[in-house]
């Protein structure tokens, strides 16, 4: 019964992990919904055993997620369901691996490391078949895709450091190593080196350091650098190879870090404005689009979410709170780990020490890229924390006294689960609406678009986009038909938009089109002053954007 049960936890989790890995790039509520969903499934069917007592990691996990969810539905200016399912990813993965048992987690380890396997063969053949310069596998960028690599490549490092020395584990620990290579992030080697400090820090400490382990483990890494390399050289027949989009320069790589300093200059200044509760989740992007003067390096198009510094963007966004959070959720680990794995048995070191290592890399990693707002880094963080946790927790556990849950406790987490089910389950039901009222609109069936369309923003009336949404639909009927009311909804529409998220400029820039152009068919139309007002406003959400230029001119142009 145990074998079946981890079987199917292994391969719920390997199902929740590709749809991770596919939503790191498509940014949709919907895929993020089906890996908590998959996720949560996995915990389910492969639970062992009692609940674990509360840990330290127990309480950084909670804190941490409690509070983005928090800022996200309370506190930002700019909602984005991002803040409701990244913590939910990072949660799930930790209690389930926390309640695993050996056989689960180990096959939950296989199916990772069978997923991660596959990514580092893509990435490879990127570089060489296709050409491409830097891997990145189905992950929009090279450092996201070295973050995600790291979580599954230290850890095995740290194993062969402590002397395992399987023939499928080598050639894994290989292919994933040439694939980190092959990404030709910084901040991706910076990341190993960390990871292969802490657990060279934490073997010795363990008594479990070999230096046949640590020979072979170079070795793998030199082996993994020549592979990349000699992808790269090779003249792949009918592919321009390494001559098309070749790796930067070190001009372009001084370029990228000088931009970085830019970037934390604005993400700082930002926060010295909201110093006691930050700007909001995920609210960087439109830090930067007010700031670009600031950045100039980015130039007038250029965009990014990220400040490329997890601790200060967390600290921007989130106030001092969420960076202590934060900052609890990385350092635990390595505090405890370090105090802690020398008072484990000598068969529960070696796991212990690998997770850690795991959790120290991407804790380095985050000072300069942004693995904790990538959904498939959050759910495997979660998952390397729950394995370590439930093994540093084991020793004291042992001497603790059993206690009962209280008589309220099961009511109270029913009730939880409830709420939280129906606050997750509004924007799935939401987009989904506002997808099919897109494709009705497309279809040209106006009636059912329009009704669609206005389902997504009663389900979702805090996020601007299906406001957005529901604006061009009506704003499109209002040019093609002339008729009053798809103007005045057009009007309407985009101002609810704006009204969600007042940082937004999209919806701001509709309001004032719609009044611009159809004014013969608006029963109060803004007047020129009012128009040069919103204007203004716009001018001062994003200077630099191409719409709001155009827009200028436009207005301009109707005096």
């Amino acid at each position: 019964m145990d074998a079946e049960k981890g079987s199917l936890a292994a391969s719920l989790f390997f199902l929740s992990l590709a749809i991770a890995c596919a939503s790191s790039r498509l940014g949709f509520v919907a895929p993020w919904a089906a890996a908590a969903a998959l996720l949560g499934l996995a915990g389910w069917a492969g639970a062992a055993g009692a609940e674990s007592a509360t840990s330290r990691f127990f309480a950084a996990v909670c804190c941490y997620a409690l509070l983005v969810a928090f800022n996200t539905l309370l506190v930002s200016p700019a909602y984005t369901p991002a803040g409701l399912f990244h913590p939910l990813l990072l949660a799930l993965a930790y209690a389930a691996f926390r309640r695993f048992n050996d056989l689960t987690e180990r096959r939950s380890a296989f199916a990772a490391l069978a997923l991660g396997a596959i990514l580092a063969a893509w990435g490879l053949a990127q570089i060489g078949a296709l050409g491409v310069a830097r891997a990145h596998a189905l992950f929009e960028a090279p450092a996201t895709y070295a973050a995600a690599l790291n979580l599954l490549l230290v850890p095995l490092l740290a194993l062969v450091m402590t002397g395992r020395r399987g023939a499928s584990l080598l050639a894994v620990a290989g292919l994933l190593a040439a694939a980190m290579f092959a990404a030709g992030s910084r901040g991706g080697v910076l990341a190993l080196a960390a990871g292969l400090g802490a657990a060279a820090i934490l073997a010795l400490r363990a008594g479990m350091l070999q230096r046949r382990g640590l020979a072979l483990t170079l070795a793998l890494l030199a082996a993994g650098w020549i592979l990349a390399a000699g992808l790269r050289a090779l003249p792949w027949e009918g592919v321009a190879g390494s001559g098309v989009d070749a790796p930067p320069t070190a001009e372009a790589q001084a370029a990228s870090s000088q931009s970085r300093l830019e970037l934390y200059d604005l993400s700082w200044r930002a926060w010295l404005d909201h110093p006691l509760v930050g700007t909001g989740y995920l609210t960087f992007r439109y830090t930067l689009e007010q700031g670009r003067t600031r950045v100039p390096s980015y130039g007038a198009s250029s965009e990014t979410w990220f400040v490329h510094n997890d601790y200060l963007q967390t600290l921007q966004e989130l106030g001092p709170l969420g960076l202590a959070a934060l900052l609890a959720l990385v350092g635990f680990p390595a505090w405890l780990s370090y105090r802690r794995i020398p008072l484990l048995p000598v068969d529960r070191r070696a796991v212990a020490l690998a997770a850690a290592s795991a959790l120290a890399a991407m804790g380095i990693h985050a000072l300069v890229e942004f693995p904790f707002y990538i959904p498939v880094c959050l759910l495997l963080y979660g998952a390397l924390l729950g394995a370590l946790d439930r093994r540093l927790g084991e020793a004291s556990a042992a001497h603790a006294p059993v206690r009962k849950p209280a008589l309220w406790y099961p009511a109270a987490r029913t009730g939880i689960l409830l709420v939280a089910g129906i606050v997750l389950l509004r924007p799935v039901a939401a987009e989904a609406a506002a997808e099919w009222g897109l494709r009705r609109s497309m279809a040209g069936d106006g009636p059912s678009a329009a009704l669609w369309l206005g389902a997504a923003r009663r389900l979702e009336p805090a996020d601007w986009r299906y406001h957005w949404y529901a604006g061009q639909f009506w704003d499109a009927q209002a040019a093609d038909a002339g008729r009053r009311e798809a103007a005045r909804l057009a009007a309407d529409a985009f101002a609810a938009g704006f009204d969600a998220n007042p940082l937004e400029v999209r919806n701001l820039l509709g309001k004032i089109a719609v009044h611009r152009r159809h004014r013969a068919l608006l029963d109060a139309p803004a007047d020129r002053s009012t128009l040069q007002a919103w204007l203004a406003q716009a001018e001062a959400l994003a200077p630099s954007h191409r719409d709001v230029r155009r827009e200028r001119e436009l207005l301009g142009a109707a005096q």
